[in-house]
C-alpha cells in the first residue's frame, strides 16, 4: 500500500531539491546508504525509473517528473497539519506571479495542481520575462511576487533565495554517443544568449570568458527553452543552466565544463521576491513547490 511509502516519498522530493544523494542524506539526517535503499524499494514499487544517475548529480526521468507533480500536494497538505494552516480556510482573490520562462515551464504544473487541492477556488495570473523586469514589476505593485535570478532585498521588497544553478555546454545524447570527441563537438557550434539593452549577468559574462576557444558561438537566442529545443534536435550545442538541461532527463549530455572549479563561476540564486504586504500563506506555498 502507499501508505507505508509516504516517508519515502519526501526522500525522493529532497534528492530533487538537492540534485544528489549527499545533501538529501544530510537533510534527512540519514546516511546515504540508507537513502538509496529507500529509494531503490519506492523504485521497485512503482516498477519505474525515478531518476537519471549520473557523476556528481541526479536528475528526475520523465516518470520521475511526473511522479512530483502528483506528491507535492499530498506533502504540502501534511505540512499545513504541522504548521496548523488549515485548507478550509481558503484564500481569497489572486495572485499575480512572475517568472522567468525556464523556471515557468518546470514548476507550473506542480503550482496549479497544489493551488486546486488546498484553494480550488483562487486564481493565478502568471507573467513571464527576464529577471530585471520583473523585479521592477513587483517593486511597482504590478506583480504580488516573482522568481528572478539573484534577487536582491529592499525597502519595497523582501527575498528569499531557494536554490542554486550552474551553466554548461550541452549538446543532444544521441549526437554525442555518434561522433565521440571534442572536435567533432566544437564543429556544431554553440548558442548562446542575445544581449539585452542592460547587458548580461555577471556570473553568465564571467562563465562565457572561459569556454575554449574551439567553440563558436553560431546563433543568439533570448530564451533558454528554444536554445534548449535547438541543442536536443542536434543542431547546436546549448549554453544551458544545468536545472533546464536535465529537466527531462537524458535528453542532453553536458560536454563542459567537467570540472566544479570552471564551472562555480556561474553560480546563482533562484530567488523569490515579494512585496512586504503579501499573503505569507502564497509565499509559502510558491516556495515548497519551487524548491522540490
Amino acid at each position: 500500500m502507499i501508505y507505508q511509502h509516504v516517508y519515502k516519498l519526501w526522500l525522493f522530493t529532497l534528492v530533487e531539491k538537492y540534485g544528489n544523494f549527499k545533501e538529501a542524506a544530510n537533510h534527512a539526517n540519514i546516511t546515504r546508504s540508507a537513502l538509496s535503499q529507500n529509494l531503490t524499494i519506492l523504485e521497485d514499487f512503482f516498477n519505474q525509473s525515478l531518476f537519471v544517475r549520473e557523476r556528481g548529480s541526479v536528475s528526475l526521468t520523465p516518470d520521475g517528473r511526473r511522479l512530483l507533480e502528483r506528491v507535492m500536494p499530498m506533502l504540502l497538505m501534511a505540512d499545513d497539519l504541522e504548521s496548523g494552516l488549515s485548507p478550509e480556510a481558503p484564500l481569497k482573490g489572486s495572485l499575480t506571479l512572475g517568472s522567468y520562462e525556464s523556471l515557468a515551464v518546470r514548476f507550473l504544473p506542480s503550482l496549479l495542481t497544489t493551488f486546486r487541492t488546498l484553494y480550488p477556488d483562487f486564481k493565478i495570473d502568471i507573467v513571464t520575462s527576464r529577471s530585471d523586469v520583473l523585479l521592477k514589476q513587483v517593486k511597482s505593485g504590478a506583480l504580488s511576487m516573482a522568481l528572478v535570478i539573484n534577487g536582491k532585498k529592499d525597502n519595497k521588497i523582501e527575498v528569499d533565495h531557494l536554490g542554486q544553478d550552474t551553466l554548461g555546454l550541452y549538446m543532444s545524447s544521441e549526437k554525442y554517443r555518434l561522433l565521440k570527441n571534442e572536435e567533432s563537438y566544437a564543429k556544431l557550434g554553440i548558442a548562446i544568449l542575445s544581449t539585452p539593452e542592460d547587458g548580461l549577468p555577471l556570473y553568465y559574462r564571467r562563465f562565457t570568458k572561459r569556454i575554449p576557444s574551439q567553440y563558436k558561438a553560431s546563433l543568439t537566442c533570448d530564451s533558454f527553452e528554444a536554445i534548449r529545443s535547438l541543442a536536443i534536435s542536434g543542431t547546436v550545442i546549448g549554453l544551458l543552466p544545468q536545472k533546464v538541461a536535465q529537466r527531462e532527463g537524458p535528453l542532453l549530455q553536458k560536454i563542459w565544463p567537467l570540472e566544479k572549479g570552471i564551472e562555480d563561476l556561474s553560480i546563482h540564486n533562484i530567488s523569490l521576491v515579494y512585496r512586504k504586504n503579501t499573503d505569507r500563506r502564497l509565499i509559502d506555498i510558491v516556495k515548497k513547490v519551487v524548491s522540490t
